[in-house]
């Protein structure tokens, strides 16, 4: 099974991401049959009655980006190599085989594309990534999903998210990722207010990849320095 995985970039908890794909924009790196590398990003909307008559359909999916990664620096991929697309190829209905349909077209033979949830571990971006790209792409096609540790990170949300319910907070304020480079590694962020001068926050990491559960993984939390963010 040759799958492209896609990340989520928009608001997973938005309608249409529940109602369709999982996110209302994706984007992914990945290559075509002939080694040429690609980079697409995808933007779903809900047709309304003052929707465009190009939407077709209740959930429309347009290409906002759509270009040939290269080497060709400093030029911009994204202005010199773009992907020239008519309006009937950039936009389509807002489902997996729809989308799929698209990427196969391009040159690619993929049997299936799955957007990953927010905790799944894909980002197409380096953190410091520039838009000449030349500090590189993470491609969907090469990344290996690993559902059971994405479960065990969503695990670890629903604690944290749990537990600043208990705590009487209005509105939660807490960050979850995993990290870039280790996979096994999750970072946690919490904000604790108070006046100007009180309020802080706090960063721990925490490990996914030495145990089964979520108590194994609570018990490896040690807090980090991170650099950013005050802590």
């Amino acid at each position: 099974m040759k799958t492209l995985y896609f990340e989520g970039a928009g608001w997973s908890d938005a309608d249409i991401s529940k109602a369709t794909i999982g996110n209302c924009r994706i984007r992914t790196a990945f290559h075509l049959d002939d080694g040429k590398a690609v980079y697409l990003e995808i933007s779903g909307i809900e047709r309304t009655k003052h929707s465009p008559d190009i939407c077709h359909w209740q959930y429309t999916g347009f290409v906002t980006y759509c270009h040939f990664i290269t080497d060709d620096i400093p030029n911009d991929d994204c202005n010199k190599h773009s992907i020239r697309l008519g309006n009937n190829r950039r936009i389509f209905e807002y489902t997996e085989n729809a989308i799929l349909k698209f990427v196969n077209r391009l040159g690619a033979s993929f049997d299936a594309i799955k957007v990953l949830p927010d905790l799944g571990g894909y980002k197409v971006f380096p953190e410091k990534h520039s838009c000449d790209g030349s500090n590189g792409y993470y491609y969907g096609d090469e990344f290996q999903f690993d559902p059971e540790l994405t479960a065990l990170r969503e695990a670890v949300y629903q604690h944290f998210y749990a537990l600043e319910k208990s705590e009487g907070k209005k509105y939660l304020d807490f960050s979850l990722w995993v990290d870039e480079f280790d996979l096994g590694v999750l970072h946690l962020l919490r904000h604790f207010p108070g006046t100007f001068k009180t309020a802080h926050n706090k960063h721990w990491i925490i490990r996914t990849d030495n145990g089964s559960s979520l108590n194994e993984c609570l018990a490896t939390m040690q807090e980090s320095h991170l650099g950013k963010d005050g802590c």
